[in-house]
């Protein structure tokens, strides 16, 4: 079984072979998300993960790119709200190049001036980009009412004003805050040699700040609300959030089997009341979202205005029937798409390397696959139902409405109990 390590100046290792296969994937992920910006860093975290890979000390964008692409590799980053990460998909004889790379936009960037000034319009653009998307401005709305006045609530992407805004300076004031050694997980699985992989990671960053402490970070706490964007489209888009818990929470997994008989299949009830039985959406669906200190329990509908209510009065229905009757079977059915789900998942160098970097930074070790399959196993139904109760009774929703739609009624139809 790979185990996670820590080298001698801090960073942390995990390498987890697969045998037979011919490529790899191998990243740096960094506990640096939108969640540790102030009010004045929105955005930062992200734009920050665009400008590595435009120059170092020693190469320049086009370098970065020609060299990653002459051999075949693929060289990406993302950022959430609780990590960033950036990282490659090689051929097993090119895992130190790739290392090299990576190693060097996060330890030498220049951030060029010029540079800096396109890329933040390259981000502008996406922003107007996801907010000329109803499906993602739905969601994003929705984050803000959840988690109001607080960073979780506020854009990945941060705002045009907010990203215009950001210099050389407040880049490389998050980045030496946060992207120190003891705060950073090297990870890659597939066709890997661990001590080859060790080697390179202790001889291509520094040994500086290897005892730094991380900034604490903020407790976000649920708030909810209601907000509605009345925009002229053919669809209504509701996202509504409930409280759920978080990742640490002894019911996380409950959560998860709750969220999956609710609306994540086309076995769902979701899905059979509001698709099937009715006809009132093409795309209904449910979630639980669990960050390092707070979850919700999301669900998303597209429909006509006409059956935006009556839809969104279901949801509040269908929840409560699962409070009060869910059945064994309707539980075993969700465990068994949440195993698989997970097991396909680990067929992937990629995905490997990304789930153990990220239970790494929330647990303090990557989660073997038959841990999770055990805790899943123990989840009963009272677990699920004490689940839903929960998300029921222990707050006001947030909804999320984008398109029109009679706000206040659909506000009634899914907060009745309040």
């Amino acid at each position: 079984m790979a185990e996670l390590r820590t080298l001698s100046h801090g960073v942390r290792l995990f390498v987890d072979p697969m045998p037979g296969l011919e490529s790899a994937a191998i990243g740096v992920w960094a506990k640096a998300g939108a969640i540790d910006e102030t009010l004045e860093e929105n955005g930062v975290a992200h734009l920050l993960e665009h400008m590595a890979f435009k120059g170092t000390g020693k190469r320049t964008a086009r370098q970065i790119a020609e060299e990653i692409e002459s051999v075949g590799g693929y060289l990406n980053a993302e950022t959430s709200y609780q990590r960033t990460g950036y990282y490659a998909r090689v051929l097993k004889g090119d895992i130190e190049l790739a290392l090299d790379i990576l190693a060097d936009i996060l330890t030498d960037p220049l951030f060029d001036e010029g540079e800096l000034a396109k890329e933040r319009e390259v981000v502008v653009q996406e922003i107007g980009e996801a907010a000329d998307s109803p499906d993602d401005a739905v969601h994003e709305q929705l984050q803000t009412l959840i988690f109001k006045d607080q960073s979780l609530g506020r854009p990945i992407l941060g705002s045009v004003e907010s990203v215009r805004s950001h210099g050389r300076g407040r880049l490389r004031g998050f980045m030496d805050r946060l992207y120190f050694p003891g705060n950073l997980i090297v990870a890659a699985a597939g066709a890997v040699d661990e001590e080859a992989i060790a080697r390179a990671v202790e001889a291509r960053f520094p040994k500086v700040n290897a005892a730094k402490e991380r900034p604490a970070r903020p407790s976000p706490h649920y708030v909810g609300g209601l907000a509605a964007d009345e925009r002229d489209i053919e669809q209504t888009h509701i996202a509504l959030a409930f409280p759920g818990v978080s990742a640490r929470h002894e019911d996380a997994y409950a959560m998860r089997i709750f969220a999956e008989a609710l609306g994540g299949g086309m076995a769902s009830r979701l899905f059979q009341t509001i698709r099937e039985e009715r006809g009132l959406a093409y795309s209904v669906y449910s979630y639980a979202h669990s960050y390092d200190e707070a979850g919700i329990l999301g669900v998303y509908v597209g429909a006509d205005a006409e059956n935006a209510v009556l839809a969104s009065e279901l949801v509040r229905q269908e929840m409560e029937g699962l409070a009060e009757n869910l059945t064994e079977q309707e539980v075993e059915r969700a465990r068994a798409m949440l195993k698989s789900t997970l097991l396909m998942g680990l067929e992937s160098p990629y995905g490997r390397a990304d789930a153990a970097a990220g239970q790494a930074f929330t647990f303090g070790r990557p989660i073997p696959a038959a841990e999770i399959r055990e805790l899943l196993e123990r989840v009963t139904v009272e677990d699920v139902r004490r689940c839903a109760a929960r998300s029921l009774n222990d707050g006001k929703p947030a909804i999320s409405i984008v398109g029109p739609a009679d706000a206040a009624a659909v506000e009634k139809a899914v907060g009745a109990a309040h």
